[in-house]
């Protein structure tokens, strides 16, 4: 797979799992929560998050990998914590 599809992919993949978690809340009749939200939010409880916890974790993983693989080694290099 060429490098330019690779990025495509992970940002099919950043896409979709954003949209679902979205889609999670929405489910739950809540909004979703604000970058600067301090209250708990009911999802917070919720009895099984499974489905929440792997599109986040989905999310974090593609978002983490675009970044490195974008970013001049350099700056990976330099934000690189041992």
């Amino acid at each position: 797979m060429a490098n330019k599809a690779k990025l495509e992919a992970l940002l099919t993949l950043i896409n979709t799992a954003a949209r679902d978690a979205i889609a999670l809340y929405e489910q739950h009749g809540d909004d979703v929560p604000s970058i600067d939200q301090m209250e708990p939010h009911p999802l917070d409880d919720a009895v099984d998050s499974t489905a929440l916890k792997k599109s986040i974790l989905t999310l974090e993983g593609a978002c983490a990998q675009l970044c490195k693989t974008l970013a001049p080694p350099a700056h990976t290099a330099i934000n690189v914590r041992t």
